[in-house]
């Protein structure tokens, strides 16, 4: 049945969250999303690659140029670089742990959360814009995302503010030439600026939104009322200025490797073997969207039961094409549908509140309880990732990892709870759960699993060793490049190719030179320096493993006998 979707709850086009709502609201997006945000340590590969990238911005006081070590990086703009830069200035600027560089995700998330409340609210009713607040809030890829310092929580963000200027101008305005200064500013200058976070993604989200949209309405007039011209022009001189400058500087290399192929190179084959099948996203959905994706059925049931109303029209243009383009596109990673979340938060929104009569037909209720029964079980499992992280490294069990699943079992109850019978109470609920095994897990569990961070415990023993009469240690590491090191041993740190590299780096090095060797390096360093007269000396000795490639490491470090670095007393 394609019925109007009534909302009797709404008060029309001045609706909004009370203040008692939007203070449940935002704490509980803060519980999700703030824990662990300075302990966890700098992750592999992505983050570390963004964070050290920024360093070397503040390093060198070129913020037009993006580096990685020596190596360009021209995957993506500059405009979390930027970010980065502003929030680690506080926090020490180079110098800063990597918490601070994480805190413009944390920052566009909330904002995503927000707005996705606010946009409910205006367009349906307060519970809806609180209820979809809440799902995306404590969905669990935005919180792995609003704590890691890369892109896409700052994009997430920046397109909600696009996509909140298109809904009002689509479903609010009437002038079919409403003034530029305003809500289509507004979409433009969020678009302008997304381009410098990640290129023309949330552009492609905002355009299949509008394009299907005015193609549902057949209304090709609706395409205008975003004010192309003008809106163009203002997005280009948002981005044209540091895209010109970055070009101009490395002669169009960063448009070769960014355009052709970061971008257009995904979409025909999988990138750094991030492929997967037809489905994937729909596949890992009871996990990415967790714990809302227990209620993911009632979404698709009220898009489909009301999709003559408009307003639910906009949000399955929103949501549709992006899930299509992403299944399409040949490098798969599981937060590449994350623009969609918002709108799929407000369809499940809408879906509960109608739940009875969404359900009323045995289909749909046998189809709900099927996802709702997966999606309970990824939360149980996502809970026992600490300790089987512990038990898989021959660590001790301890406290916190058991307590960490102890509460993904509650969360599963209260999940269930809410499956049964949708409540805004009951979601709030969950979410209390959500959060409190958000932070078992990120504040403690998982940054306990000290096997996994190897290169932070490189750092504190190489800042421990004393180098009396050197400006700074040269350091050199072989047997383990993963970009983390560069963080956390210092830009300058050679990420040698193999262990005769590492030597000869030692052996130029003699009076201030730190070399870190891995047990499969260890042969041909050890080698190579006897061969060149040289005599080694130990400093230490660390066990880790590298989880990016699920290889134990076992690390020595190194320098030459009578250098000037030695072991503190």
């Amino acid at each position: 049945m394609n019925a109007p979707l009534e909302d009797p709850a709404s008060t029309g086009h001045d609706s909004t969250l009370s203040p008692r709502a939007w203070l449940i609201l935002m704490l509980l997006a803060l519980a999700a999303f703030v824990p662990g945000l300075f302990s966890i340590p700098a992750m592999d590969r992505d983050e570390s690659r963004y964070a050290q990238a920024s360093v070397q911005m503040m390093e060198t006081g070129d913020f037009i140029d993006i580096r990685f070590q020596t190596e360009p990086r021209y995957k993506q703009p500059v405009g979390t670089y930027w970010l980065q830069s502003i929030a680690a200035a506080p926090f020490g600027g180079e110098d800063a742990p990597i918490g601070a560089h994480r805190l413009p995700g944390l920052a566009f998330s909330l904002l995503a959360v927000a707005l996705t409340a606010w946009l409910g609210a205006r367009l349906f009713s307060p519970t809806i814009g609180f209820s979809a607040g809440l799902v995306l809030a404590i969905s669990l890829m935005l919180a792995l995302e609003a704590r890691t310092a890369k892109t896409d929580a700052i994009l997430l963000g920046l397109g909600m503010v696009a996509q909140v200027a298109l809904a009002m101008i689509v479903l609010r305005e009437e002038s079919a030439r409403p003034k530029f200064l305003g809500w289509p500013a507004l979409l433009w200058a969020a678009i302008g600026a997304s381009l410098l976070v990640k290129g023309p993604i949330f552009f492609m989200v905002t355009a299949l939104t509008l394009g299907g949209y005015a193609l549902w309405k057949r209304d090709a007039s609706i395409l205008l009322k975003v004010r192309p011209l003008p809106g163009i022009a203002l997005a280009l001189a948002i981005f044209l200025p540091w895209f010109l400058a970055i070009n101009v500087m490395t002669d169009w290399a960063f448009a070769a490797k960014a355009v052709g192929w970061s971008l257009l190179g995904k979409v025909t084959e999988a990138h750094e073997a991030h492929g997967g099948p037809l489905g994937y996203h729909l596949m890992l959905s009871p996990v990415t969207l967790w714990p809302g994706s227990v209620l993911l059925v009632l979404g698709v049931l009220a898009a489909w039961r009301y999709r003559s109303d408009d307003r639910v029209k906009f949000l399955i243009a929103w949501a549709l094409p992006t899930y299509i383009v992403f299944e399409l596109v040949a490098t798969k990673l599981p937060h590449y549908t994350l623009p969609a979340f918002p709108a799929i938060a407000l369809l499940i929104a809408i879906g509960m509140e109608r739940r009875d009569v969404l359900l009323s037909r045995r289909a749909a209720s046998i189809a709900f309880w099927i996802f709702a029964g997966l999606a309970i079980a990824a939360g149980l499992v996502v809970a026992a990732v600490p300790l089987a992280g512990r038990i898989f490294f021959e660590m001790q069990v301890g406290v916190i990892a058991p307590v960490t699943l102890a509460l993904g079992v509650v969360a599963a109850v209260a999940v269930f709870a809410l499956a049964r019978r949708p409540s805004v109470n009951r979601l709030v609920a969950t979410g209390v759960a959500a959060a409190a095994t958000y932070t078992a897990a990120f504040a403690f569990a998982i940054p306990g699993v000290t096997p996994l961070w190897t290169s932070r415990d490189m750092g504190v023993l190489a800042r421990s060793i004393e180098a009396e009469g050197c400006e700074f240690v040269e350091i050199t590491v072989a047997g383990y490049r993963e970009p983390s090191l560069a963080f956390n041993l210092g830009t300058g740190t050679l990420l040698a190719n193999d262990g005769e590299q590492a030597a000869d780096f030692l052996l130029v090095h003699r009076e201030c030179g730190l070399a870190i060797v891995d047990a499969a390096e260890e042969p041909v360093f050890t080698s190579t320096v006897n061969a060149a007269n040289g005599t080694l000396v130990e400093l230490g000795r660390l066990e880790g493993y590298n989880y990016v490639k699920g290889d134990p490491l076992s690390l020595t470090f190194y320098t030459l006998e009578g250098s000037n670095l030695s072991l503190p007393d």
